[in-house]
C-alpha cells in the first residue's frame, strides 16, 4: 500500500474527543481510504468540553468533511449541529458529522454497530444488562429495545438511567428497567441476564473495573464490552474464564467504523482491508 501524499485537495476527516490519545481509528480509517482510493486522511483532534462549539464551527469553516465524535460530546455536540438523521434525533447522541455546503449533519452508528457485533439471532428475545446511560449506551438501547425481551440499564447516576428508561418505555414494548449500579445488587443484575453489555468506561486503560466477580457468570451467557484499551478487559477475562461467549470493543469499534465510512464516502467499506490494518496494529503493538 503506497502512502499517502496529502495536498490541497486532500480531503480531511477526524476524531474529536477528550482523551483522544488512545484511539485506533486512523488506523482502520486511513486503511479504507487506501484501498479504495481515495485522497482522504483520518486525524484526531483533541478537543475539550469548552472548546467544543468554535471545534465544531471551524470544522465546518476549515472544509473538514467528516468527523467521528467520541466521549465525553457524544450528547452536548448535538447543539451544535445543523441537523439530524431520524436515528440520531431520536437516540439523542450523534457520533458521526458530515458537513456538507456549509452545513453539519449528525448521524450515530454506535448502535447498529453494536447490533452488528452481537447479531441479531443472539439478540433476539434475550434479557439484557446494559452497563451505562451515556452517549454509547442510549444508542445500544435504542438499537436492541425493539429485539430484547427484556432490558435493565445500570448507572452510577442514576437519574440518568431513569431518564433513558423513560424515553424507552414510550417507544417500545420491551419490559425495560433501571437501577443504580451497586455491588450489593450487581450479583442480582448480572445473574439473571443472557447478554451483559457494558457500554459505560469502566475498564478502560485498566482502572475502575466493574464489581462483576468471576463466580457471578455462567456459560450460556454473552458479554459484550465496548471498551477496547485494553482489548481484553478485566470483565472479559473473567467471561471466559467462566466460558461465557465474549464480544471485544474492537469488533464494534470496526462495525461503527464501517458505517461512518460508508456515509462519509457513498462507497462500501472494505472490512477485510480495515480489520487486516488493525490486526496488524495489534500485532505491532504486542512487540513493543
Amino acid at each position: 500500500m503506497k502512502s499517502l501524499e496529502i495536498t490541497s485537495k486532500t480531503q480531511v476527516y477526524g476524531l474529536i474527543g477528550d482523551p483522544v490519545d488512545h484511539s485506533i481509528s486512523p488506523i482502520i480509517q486511513n486503511a479504507a481510504f487506501a484501498r479504495c482510493g481515495l485522497d482522504a486522511v483520518y486525524l484526531v483532534f483533541q478537543v475539550k468540553s469548552t472548546d467544543l462549539k468554535p471545534a465544531i464551527s471551524g470544522a465546518s469553516a476549515l472544509s473538514i468533511r467528516g468527523l467521528n465524535v467520541t466521549v465525553p460530546h457524544k450528547i452536548r455536540v448535538m447543539r451544535y449541529i445543523d441537523s439530524f438523521d431520524r436515528e440520531a434525533l431520536k437516540i439523542g447522541s450523534v457520533n458521526t458529522i458530515i458537513n456538507r455546503e456549509g452545513a453539519s449533519i449528525g448521524f450515530n452508528t454506535d448502535g447498529k454497530g453494536a447490533l452488528r457485533s452481537v447479531g441479531v439471532e443472539r439478540l433476539r428475545g434475550s434479557s439484557v444488562l446494559l452497563l451505562g446511560a451515556g452517549g454509547a449506551a442510549r444508542a445500544i438501547a435504542y438499537t436492541f429495545a425493539p429485539e430484547a425481551r427484556k432490558i435493565r440499564i445500570v448507572n452510577r447516576t442514576i437519574s440518568s438511567a431513569r431518564q433513558l428508561r423513560r424515553a424507552l418505555v414510550r417507544r417500545y414494548r420491551c419490559k425495560i428497567t433501571s437501577a443504580p449500579l451497586t455491588i450489593r445488587r450487581m450479583k442480582e443484575f448480572v445473574e439473571a441476564a443472557e447478554l451483559i453489555v457494558n457500554a459505560s468506561s469502566m475498564g478502560m486503560d485498566g482502572r475502575n473495573d466493574l464489581p462483576i466477580k468471576r463466580d457471578w457468570l455462567r456459560s450460556n451467557q454473552t458479554v459484550f464490552d465496548i471498551v477496547y484499551d485494553p482489548p481484553i478487559t478485566t470483565l472479559l477475562k473473567n467471561a471466559r474464564s467462566a466460558g461465557a461467549q465474549t464480544i471485544d470493543g474492537l469488533e464494534m469499534l470496526l462495525n461503527q467504523g464501517a458505517i461512518s465510512f460508508s456515509l462519509w464516502t457513498g462507497k462500501d467499506a472494505p472490512i477485510a482491508e480495515m480489520r487486516r490494518a488493525l490486526s496488524q496494529k495489534l500485532m505491532d503493538h504486542g512487540d513493543d
